[in-house]
């Protein structure tokens, strides 16, 4: 398919068929090394043998992990030596509780604790994260910097998610009263990273600007910025923007090769397997993902619903073809090089 050079368009709709086409699909896939999994989830154990099985069936030898309680943590380093690189994962409403200095001393037991990285996630559907309320932590601000001065001397990287996606202000987001907008998360955002240049960042998410109106504001900060990554995390969010334009989402990654790592933003969780959970749901995000970097399709159904597609036609996967050398950085070698391994 891809290194033919042979353009394949795909007009199917999901059917009962369908995972016999996705089978021939990944025979198609050309990549072969290895693979790091930057951004994955685990909120309980029950689900885990099965992300890590149908990562190996996609070539993923080491996971970051953002266990969401300790002993979850405990059971994946002890079932599974030396797979996994964990972040300790600090939610918007822990933010509040512990607070900014908390939040600090948190940090420099970190790695004591078995953490690598500090996952932050503040973005605005996370704990009660509106403009009413007084005590809201702005990371851009001032006021954090004894977080940040905790990360910078340990050497601990921050995995930071502080945007979603342009549809989700566009709906659960779009009360002005409540929500700040986009360009001002971002504006937050940008804020952190250039006030702390010597912490590393990781911004999940593709810096929340994957979509194609908002990727010159990203090469500027890449430009401008040389201590952050993006990771691709979530796949349909990954998928559904980088696939409106595919040639220039492919010169984007090519030009930018160094400074994104991929990561599914799959998440283990058994108790709601019918969602985050099941066979199907990693097996499918894999694919999406490497059917995107990997190849040349066009037009190739999601193979899980979009949600935010629904009425609209739903998302399709355009193939950007990268190359080899290109994969293999995004793939591995960034990762490895970021995490210091």
């Amino acid at each position: 398919m891809t290194r033919s050079g042979c353009r394949n368009t795909y007009s199917f709709q999901l059917g009962p068929f369908y995972s016999e086409i996705v089978s021939q699909l990944q025979s198609e896939l050309n990549y072969d090394g290895p693979i790091f999994d930057a951004h994955t989830h685990a909120v309980d154990k029950g689900s885990l043998r099965l992300l890590v099985q149908i990562g190996q069936q996609h070539g993923v030898e080491r996971t970051l992990l953002i266990p969401h309680i300790r002993r979850v943590r405990n059971y994946a380093e002890k079932k599974y030596p030396g797979r996994f690189f964990f972040a300790k994962y600090f939610s918007g409403s822990r933010l509040s509780t512990k607070g900014i200095a908390g939040v600090a001393r948190e940090i420099e037991k970190l790695q004591d604790d078995g953490y690598q990285l500090a996952k932050i996630q503040n973005a605005p559907g996370m704990g009660r994260r509106v403009k009413a309320k007084p005590d809201r932590i702005r990371i851009g601000d001032e006021s954090c910097t004894p977080i940040f001065a905790a990360l910078v001397d340990n050497e601990i990287p921050l995995l930071l998610h502080m945007s979603d996606p342009d549809t989700y202000y566009a709906s659960k987001y779009a009360n002005g009263d409540v929500y700040d907008t986009k360009e001002e998360d971002l504006n937050e955002l940008e804020a952190a990273v250039a006030r702390h240049s010597d912490v590393r960042f990781q911004l999940a998410h593709f810096a929340a600007q994957p979509e194609m109106d908002r990727l010159s504001n990203l090469a500027r900060w890449l430009d401008s910025y040389p201590n952050f990554i993006v990771d691709t995390a979530s796949a349909r969010w990954m998928v559904r923007e980088l696939s409106r334009n595919p040639e220039r989402s492919r010169e984007f990654l090519i030009k930018y090769q160094d400074r994104v790592v991929f990561g599914t933003d799959c998440i283990a969780f058994f108790r709601f397997k019918w969602r985050f959970g099941s066979k199907n749901y990693y097996d499918s995000r894999y694919l999406a993902l490497r059917l995107l970097l990997e190849t040349d399709v066009r037009g190739m159904p999601l193979p899980f619903k979009d949600k935010d597609t629904t009425n609209t036609g739903g998302t399709l996967i355009n193939g950007l073809s990268l190359p080899d050398r290109v994969l293999r950085k995004i793939y591995w070698e960034n990762a490895v090089s970021f995490y210091g391994i």
